[in-house]
């Protein structure tokens, strides 16, 4: 363990043993954090991590300081436990009954998962495809337009002049200048700055409806639109591409449905095992004990 890294633990007031001496409390396992009597092990450390989302618990493995943070709070609950063990709140019989249940719920989730680990999976291929051939509307990527604008504000000119400039800007690129060179001159759009004009693909019920319909309208790249006007002012827009509707190829979404298929055979499966538990004719709910409860 380098020097920084014993430094660090020295700050939180915890020992780590160097890498070539470590504490063990067997043969095979190190100690990696000690407070007196209190001994935090590699075990410890896995089985504090493995409570934690997968997410998480993979930046936790990738980042020393993150590990590091994570072995003091686990050192200040043993430490507290060590506490209330002291001071005899184990002995307290609701106390007892919550470690009790709190063991349950960690065992009981380790059931379920080896009970996953040990679920025999069809081959979900087939039914992926059958989804994919009877549900084809999951599948489609609507059709898109590639274009680009000029926009000419109203803000500080007359309804006319800015109508009129936009005209002119239309009578331009018609007669073939360059498009980009005229957003630069003309557009009042702020983001020309950023993308020349150019709005990249976009499909229906994203933009203002005039200019929607007007942009799908146009059919051949390059292609000038009129003047049209919007809630923004007066629009020229240039098509670039057009993309028509089209179904995603199922290698592209097999692995995807095969997930989501996989997911659900597990769901189902944990919920009809857990069904059996919940559905046990020799459960006896004693409702007048539960009743009692609540007339106090």
């Amino acid at each position: 363990m380098s020097k920084l890294m014993m430094l660090k633990l020295k700050k939180w007031g915890l020992f780590c043993a160097a890498m070539g001496a470590a504490l063990c409390c067997n043969a095979d396992e190190a100690v990696l954090v000690q407070r007196g009597d209190i001994v935090l092990t590699r075990t410890d450390f896995e089985a504090a991590l493995s409570v934690i989302p997968k997410e998480k618990r993979e930046t936790m493995s990738s980042s020393l300081k993150q590990t590091m943070i994570f072995l003091e709070n686990v050192m200040i609950y043993r430490k507290l436990a060590q506490e209330g063990q002291e001071i005899g709140l184990d002995k307290d019989p609701v106390i007892q009954q919550e470690m009790r249940q709190a063991a349950d719920r960690v065992l009981g989730q380790r059931r379920l998962d080896a009970f996953e680990a040990g679920l025999k999976f069809p081959d979900f291929t087939a039914a992926a495809r059958e989804r994919y051939v009877t549900k084809k509307a999951e599948f489609l990527v609507p059709e898109a337009v590639r274009a680009s604008h000029i926009l000419v504000s109203i803000q500080g000119r007359s309804d006319e002049a800015a109508r009129a400039r936009a005209e002119e800007v239309r009578k331009k690129a018609l007669a073939g200048d360059d498009f980009s060179m005229l957003v630069k001159e003309y557009s009042d759009d702020p983001s020309k700055e950023n993308n020349g004009g150019d709005l990249g693909f976009f499909g229906r019920n994203k933009m203002a409806k005039p200019f929607e319909d007007t942009a799908f309208a146009l059919s051949k790249p390059g292609e000038i639109s009129p003047v049209i006007q919007t809630q923004f002012g007066y629009h020229v827009i240039r098509l670039t591409e057009k993309r028509p509707e089209q179904q995603k190829p199922f290698d592209e979404v097999k692995g995807g449905m095969i997930k989501d298929l996989r997911d659900k055979f597990i769901s189902d499966a944990k919920a009809s095992h857990i069904a059996t538990i919940k559905n046990d004719k020799s459960i006896v709910i004693y409702e007048d004990a539960i009743e009692a409860m609540f007339k106090k």
